[in-house]
């Protein structure tokens, strides 16, 4: 059965809650019309969605976030580069992976279903990036993502084009080391 989806909300990328956190927050600034992104899907289900996208750069983290949001369901890409993000293939790998083997990628993918949130995020697959410049970000994705809940997998495939990289608004800091606690022990 082949579901459109009507909406879309994606925000931090952190590893093992890639998904959990993807209807947190929205970016503060809308992208331009022409910055798009748009994917479908095949497997255990099928559907498709296609929304504006943003891309924001982490500093910190060394993390570019492409999303797209729209109501509460989405799309989201990050790329780990091993320097600067260019115009490169970028191995698709789990989320908790994905950062500390660059380069590399996660994806996501999430919306509301008839009784339930279904979210997915990326085992293997290929994100590749076109093109990295003044007027944008370009690219295209393969990505073979399992359900976080259960034993469905499918094939995720999609574009962006012209998506404006900013830095990230909010939430772009390494988590900082727990402090010590005293012991007791003198």
């Amino acid at each position: 059965m082949t579901r459109p989806i009507s909406s879309l909300r994606f925000s931090r990328v952190r590893l093992s809650l890639f998904l959990a956190l993807a209807a947190c927050s929205r970016p503060a600034d809308p992208a331009p019309e022409r910055a798009r992104l748009e994917a479908h899907w095949t497997g255990s289900d099928t559907g498709r969605l296609s929304g504006r996208a943003t891309a924001e750069w982490c500093d910190s983290l060394r993390v570019l976030e492409i999303r797209a949001v729209r109501g509460d369901s989405g799309v989201a890409v990050a790329l780990y580069p091993a320097d600067s993000v260019l115009a490169d293939s970028y191995p698709v790998l789990p989320p908790a992976r994905a950062d500390s083997t660059p380069p590399g990628a996660a994806v996501g993918l999430r919306w509301f279903a008839e009784t339930a949130v279904e979210g997915f995020r990326s085992d293997s697959g290929a994100v590749v990036l076109e093109s990295a410049g003044t007027g944008g970000i370009t690219g295209r994705f393969v990505a073979h993502v399992r359900s976080v809940s259960g034993a469905d997998r499918l094939v995720l495939r999609g574009r962006f084009r012209d998506v404006p990289v900013v830095p990230a608004a909010r939430g772009c800091a390494a988590d900082e080391p727990p402090e010590p606690t005293d012991s007791g022990i003198d």
